[in-house]
């Protein structure tokens, strides 16, 4: 054997490599790549669904419900107790449909077995309800001083309790025209027909309470 060989077995033994596959060189496996673009579009999915389950939760979603408005009714002081009638006035209401009340009111009765509506007024203006022609203007011995006003489709509002009338037979109002005044606290009344007969007047006014 020559130096030379020596020399290079010793340098092996020397660094602890007994075996020629210890010199064998070692090759890593490498991994398969990974596509991330498909995986941040399943997570913005997810994510988008999420956000839209918490805004149908806190929000809701669906037809809007019906809003059933309910009157309480006193009776009438110094009225007559077999006349007056009080009750509950309960109806659903749909917005937009109803006519403004004649005055602001912080208190409503139903008398007459429905046929007639007393609202406590909270202000001294009295509005027309509706489009029309002024057919009369009197005295009532039960209800005071009153205006007649029909629309063209044939329909009456009578209007009761007046300090002061400002319209005359004749004139033409429109809604929200104020036809006369009552004093704050008194009681103003009302009633609706149609083609000569009595309505319900809670069919066409809008109770609910603004004073």
């Amino acid at each position: 054997m020559k130096l030379d060989e020596m020399k290079v077995q010793y340098d092996r033994a020397r660094d602890g490599f007994t075996k020629e596959s210890d010199f064998a060189v070692k090759t890593e496996k490498k991994l398969p790549k990974v596509d991330m673009s498909g995986i941040a579009i399943k997570i913005g999915l997810c994510a988008g669904v999420l956000a839209l389950a918490f805004i149908v939760r806190a929000f809701g979603v669906g037809a809007p419900k019906e809003t059933v408005t309910e009157v309480s009714t006193h009776a009438d002081e110094g009225g007559d107790a077999e006349q007056n009638r009080p009750g509950k006035l309960k109806y659903v209401e749909v917005p937009g449909t109803k006519w403004t009340a004649p005055v602001l009111a912080n208190d409503i009765e139903m008398m007459f077995e429905g046929n007639v509506l007393r609202f406590t007024a909270a202000s001294k203006d009295v509005k027309s309800c509706m489009e029309g022609k002024v057919l009369s203007v009197g005295t009532d011995e039960t209800f005071g001083a009153y205006v007649r006003v029909q629309s063209a489709a044939d329909r009456e509002a009578v209007y009761y309790g007046f300090d002061e009338i400002k319209v005359a037979e004749g004139d033409t109002v429109s809604a929200g025209d104020v036809i006369g005044t009552v004093t704050p606290g008194r009681s103003m009344y009302l009633r609706i027909f149609e083609n000569g007969a009595p309505q319900d007047p809670s069919a066409y006014v809008d109770l609910s309470l603004n004073g």
